[in-house]
């Protein structure tokens, strides 16, 4: 009877096995996707190190198609805040950011 049992059994412990591998293999791709999607967030680790070195100097953002010059006052943690030349502080969206002019 449990030789019967285990014959039975047999396909489903197959899938079983393919079932962990599958999990495995989607474990690992969300893995790779959650490393890919830090690694193209602005600002990156070093572009974020950048930023912090130059608080009070005079920076160049462009959002857009849009050329915002200024002091940086501070990083917030989805934007930047600096001081146009008129005096104006300026919060620009991280995501609204496409690159910086030190």
């Amino acid at each position: 009877m449990r030789a019967l049992q285990f014959l039975l059994n047999t396909p489903l412990r197959t899938r079983i096995r393919t079932l962990q591998a599958r999990i495995e293999l989607l474990e690992n791709r969300i893995d790779h996707l959650e490393s890919s999607i830090e690694a193209s967030k602005f600002p990156d680790a070093e572009t974020y190190e950048k930023l912090a070195k130059s608080e009070g100097r005079f920076l160049t953002v462009i959002a857009g198609e849009s050329l915002i010059q200024g002091t940086l006052v501070s990083i917030q943690t989805e934007s930047l805040e600096l001081i146009d030349d008129s005096g104006q502080v300026v919060m620009i969206p991280f995501p609204r950011i496409t690159a910086v002019r030190f």
